[in-house]
């Protein structure tokens, strides 16, 4: 419980999207994506490039009326992949 703590405090809320708590990691270009309904967590790293224009999507979704299930898809197909996961 010590580490999950640990591992949440560099964290920083930066979306809440249908389901899911989305946070960021600035420093280690890292994404956290949290299912409020089963409580499983995943981890991202992101190159910079990425990491950057993650955000910037994230504000762009913020300040926008889109369809939240096509936008979660397009960033789970395009961020929140396999080839980025973190498997600890």
């Amino acid at each position: 419980m010590k580490e999950r703590r640990q591992l949440m405090a560099s964290y920083e809320l930066v979306a809440s999207v249908q389901y899911f708590d989305l946070f960021s990691d600035a420093d280690e270009h890292q994404i956290l994506i949290k299912d409020t309904r089963t409580h499983e967590q995943r981890e991202y790293r992101l190159s910079p490039v990425d990491f950057i224009a993650f955000l910037s999507e994230i504000d762009l979704y913020n300040n926008s009326h889109q369809n939240t299930e096509k936008f979660v898809h397009h960033i789970e197909e395009q961020y929140l992949n396999i080839g980025n996961r973190i498997v600890r």
